[in-house]
């Protein structure tokens, strides 16, 4: 198959995710072009979408492959004329009201398929009124050659050690780990950006700061900021536990990254990862609403080194049976080769 994917780095950190799927689905035989946005924000979005318009004139593909909401109107609009199916991936939903969350429905409606990540986002498509008969899941792929359990492991201060991965902005939850630090005696909380090339909002630093200082847990929280992709793996496999508590968004990248590298994941119950993370055997489903129940579940995760070491070793069983690369691209491979051919069909019909 001739395939398209487009995506818009300005918007959404999936370029790890795009290079993989195009990488193996190159590998299984097929032709695929990615066509990405520059990174420049003020860069008009319709330029870009006439750039994809002329390009699929001249080379029509057999399937375009959206990567985010802004990716997605782009090539709705650009492929038009061209007969070929849109299969959309988002990446993290937006919140309800506003002018993204209208346009994401949209899109739903519109594309031939929607792929998403976890069964909590299919969910929430659902109700946004996205047909289910038109939603399929293919969860993220890991690199499991770079995140593995052996390898060099980063040093630490305190007994145990809960880290808390992202973007340090209210979204990504980091108070609510500060909130219950105090109920947790000899641990220590860090929080790190899982990219080099990350920028950190220095008023959410300095709330986050301020916060930790007035719980008296200072001494206790750890704002690494940025860390190399190659620091990444050490980080995760010092930790007894990845935080994956969000507001809103996507940690699902980050929880499998954990978990590849043998370490137990924490997560909101009902969450976007709850569907990776199973509770009782590759870490925990928790409430972050209830600070003191959540430190209460800490407490006994923490003090008991045998449920700790287990579900890490689950989790690693976990992703390389269920979300490998070569999984994720066999899958959705499949998925590609239905679209195309339900496609092919009523064109045949006309053509008769």
């Amino acid at each position: 198959m001739r395939i398209a994917m487009v995506s818009d780095p300005t918007v959404s950190d999936q370029d790890p995710q795009v290079t993989r799927l195009a990488a193996g689905l190159t590998g299984a035989g097929h032709r695929v072009t990615v066509y990405t946005r520059s990174d420049r924000e003020t860069l008009p979005m319709g330029e870009f979408t006439e750039f994809l318009a002329r390009r699929f004139r001249q080379r029509p593909p057999d399937l375009v492959h959206a990567h985010c909401w802004t990716a997605g109107l782009a090539a709705l609009t650009a492929a038009g004329g061209t007969g070929a199916p849109l299969v959309q991936t988002y990446h993290g939903l937006g919140e309800a009201g506003g002018d993204r969350h209208t346009i994401e429905r949209l899109l739903g409606r519109r594309v031939s398929l929607v792929l998403a990540g976890a069964t909590e986002e299919r969910d929430r498509l659902v109700r946004m009124g996205v047909p289910r008969g038109r939603i399929s899941v293919v969860p993220n792929g890991i690199d499991l050659q770079r995140f593995h359990p052996d390898g060099e492991v980063a040093a630490r201060g305190a007994r145990h050690r809960l880290l808390g991965l992202g973007q340090v902005r209210a979204a990504d939850g980091f108070d609510r780990l500060i909130e219950v630090l105090p109920m947790l005696p000899d641990t220590e909380l860090v929080l790190a950006i899982p990219s080099d090339r990350s920028t950190v909002d220095g008023n959410e630093l300095s709330g986050l700061r301020e916060l930790a200082q007035a719980r008296g847990v200072a001494d206790r929280v750890h704002l690494l900021g940025p860390v190399t992709a190659r620091a990444l793996p050490a980080l995760l496999r010092s930790a007894d536990a990845l935080m994956c508590l969000p507001r809103n968004g996507s940690s699902g990248s980050q929880a499998l990254a954990a978990m590849a590298c043998g370490t137990a994941v924490i997560t909101t119950a009902g969450g976007e990862v709850a569907d990776t993370v199973v509770h009782g055997v590759t870490g925990l489903h928790v409430r972050p609403e209830d600070p003191r129940g959540l430190a209460k579940e800490l407490r006994a995760f923490l003090a008991d080194p045998a449920m700790v070491e287990a579900c890490g070793a689950a989790g690693r069983d976990r992703v390389s049976a269920r979300y490998s690369w070569d999984r994720v691209v066999a899958d959705t491979d499949r998925i590609y080769e239905r679209i195309v051919s339900a496609a092919a069909i009523p064109q045949q019909r006309r053509g008769r």
